[in-house]
């Protein structure tokens, strides 16, 4: 989410201070600030929630054997 939110930021950024065109009906500026103040909260939200998208992921599963006396824990780890 932290790479989308990056992307947002530079489109905003490239509307605002990148594009003079005079459209009517239509405010380029404005739809920049919202995409770089969007951009900026998925950045933020994205790096709380686990870094840049890259990074270890981790499954675990565990499986009780039916007579209830063996337990077998897979663990597989995957690297980007």
């Amino acid at each position: 989410m932290a790479l989308l939110g990056i992307l947002l930021m530079v489109i905003g950024a490239i509307l605002i201070w990148g594009v003079d065109v005079v459209t009517n009906g239509v405010n380029l500026d404005v739809i920049g600030v919202i995409l770089l103040v969007a951009g900026a909260v998925a950045f933020v939200a994205g790096l709380m929630m686990g870094g840049f998208g890259f990074g270890t992921r981790m499954r675990t599963e565990r499986h009780v054997s039916s007579d209830g006396r063996h337990v077998v824990e897979d663990s597989s780890v995957r690297e980007f």
